[in-house]
């Protein structure tokens, strides 16, 4: 599932990025390809956190949550750091990026929605 997802979001981030580039200018498809990065780098830390949480919560169940609880931390600062070095120090456009950065994130909500009501 997991990586099925990836690969989704990867498909609507080039969706994304081709939609900028063609309304827009090469500056601001860029912008999208760095919004879409990050929400990428997103999910795979997230796969990867779920991994190592299941293999510790067969030994500590603490020690599972804990680790999910770090790793939304993580991915929680990985996104604002993420965003605001692409605006305040690659000055990218705010709008594709963010725009591309939801879309992902969307497709992860929407995905990960129907997963639990299976």
């Amino acid at each position: 599932m997991r990586n099925n997802l990836i690969v989704i979001q990867a498909i609507l981030v080039a969706i994304c990025v081709f939609g900028v580039w063609i309304y827009d200018d090469f500056s601001s498809a860029l912008a999208a390809i760095y919004g879409g990065a990050v929400a990428l780098a997103n999910a795979w830390l997230l796969a990867r956190r779920i991994d190592q949480a299941s293999e510790l919560v067969k030994t500590d169940p603490n020690k599972g949550m804990y680790s999910l609880y770090i790793g939304a931390i993580q991915r929680f600062v990985l996104v604002l750091v993420g965003l605001g070095v692409g605006m305040g120090v690659f000055h990218l456009h705010p709008m594709p990026m963010m725009v591309t950065f939801g879309v992902a994130q969307l497709a992860y909500a929407i995905a990960a929605g129907r997963q639990a009501s299976h």
